[in-house]
């Protein structure tokens, strides 16, 4: 009932303008290497917990993103999940989403055409960072990597910035409270939570006005 709840907050509100408003239709629609994936996951465990205290565009609480990678006509994700930065293909990364009416609630996020010159170091950077181990503490320069944290570090501008501007983390819900699902991870861990620290989201960068969203799969 949770889940359902979840799902409806982030969702629904936004339906009857996602309906009205796709960008492109599934007939004419295609991936560019590039383009980055939104996803809300399947709510459970850290999902769950990421989406109580993340929102993303069109209110929809993204709890993932990847980086699409096209070699040889086949489409792929290249992704931070556990246990490592990994290259997915395009369905089985589709199938692990929430579904709405049998659609995955993915969203495509394409860089206005600016920043679009930097993609192919984008996916140079990416590529390299495949095999790392995935970063279950969320912490800066430690050589492991969340999922918009591989976004970060790939997309740099020509000064080796990060085009997409870094934000406070935030592990409490909308009350303000620290769910206790944050508190027993960490302990896991032996780490302190990084409440405030500079970090990503999925869900602020799929607000990202470097930005544009040209396709929903739901």
């Amino acid at each position: 009932m949770k889940n359902t709840q979840i799902i409806l907050k982030y969702f629904f509100y936004s339906f009857l303008f996602l309906f009205y408003n796709c960008i492109s239709s599934a007939q004419d629609f295609q991936l560019q290497t590039g383009d980055l994936l939104f996803q809300l996951g399947k709510i459970e465990g850290i999902n769950q917990a990421i989406a109580e205290v993340t929102s993303g565009e069109s209110h929809i609480s993204y709890t993932h993103v990847g980086v699409v990678l096209i070699e040889n006509d086949t489409v792929f994700v290249i992704e931070a999940r556990p246990p490592e930065v990994c290259k997915t293909l395009l369905d089985s990364f589709l199938v692990r989403s929430e579904y709405f009416e049998d659609k995955p609630i993915v969203a495509v996020g394409r860089l206005k055409h600016e920043y679009r010159e930097i993609i192919p170091q984008a996916i140079i950077r990416a590529k390299k960072l495949l095999g790392k181990p995935y970063d279950y503490i969320f912490y800066p320069d430690n050589d492991a990597y969340y999922c918009s944290e591989l976004v970060t570090l790939s997309f740099l501008d020509s000064e080796n910035s990060p085009i997409f501007e870094l934000v406070n983390m935030n592990f409490r819900d909308a009350e303000g409270n620290l769910p206790i699902f944050w508190i027993e991870h960490f302990e896991k861990y032996n780490a302190n939570i990084p409440e405030n620290c500079k970090g990503s989201n999925p869900g602020d960068l799929s607000k990202s006005n470097k930005i544009e969203i040209v396709y929903r799969y739901f």
